[in-house]
């Protein structure tokens, strides 16, 4: 058997830094960068990270609040008859939505992994 040399401990030195940058790129793309989009009236209003906790009104919505919370993000308090914007929930998919049709405001979530995209198969 012979001994390994230095050129071989540089190849798999090289080999284990290229599995973690890519396994790190791949976590950070399904995981991190989530924000809730807010629309007022069809128009983009703001962006809001769900990585921080928050209740935001839009300034030209006054009486509508969205809160961000553990990640997640949901109409709190509406003006609206029916409230279904609150009965709605929390959100935290990218690509799920909110509406609260009377106010005519909108919270859609982006980034992050996408509910069409497989978690696990199971056979």
């Amino acid at each position: 058997m012979k001994k390994p040399k230095i050129a071989d401990f540089i190849v798999i030195a090289v080999f284990l830094a290229a599995a973690g940058i890519a396994y790190g790129v791949l976590n950070l793309n399904k995981t991190g960068g989530k924000t809730a989009d807010i629309y007022v009236k069809g128009e983009f209003y703001t962006a809001l990270p769900l990585d921080k906790n928050t209740v935001y009104t839009p300034e030209a919505a006054p009486s509508v609040k969205i809160e961000v919370k553990d990640g997640k993000v949901g109409f709190i308090e509406s003006d609206c008859p029916d409230k279904i914007c609150i009965h709605t929930g929390f959100l935290d998919i990218s690509g799920q939505t909110a509406v609260c049709l009377p106010n005519a405001v909108s919270v859609v979530v982006r980034g992050g992994k996408t509910e069409d995209e497989v978690d696990s198969i199971v056979r």
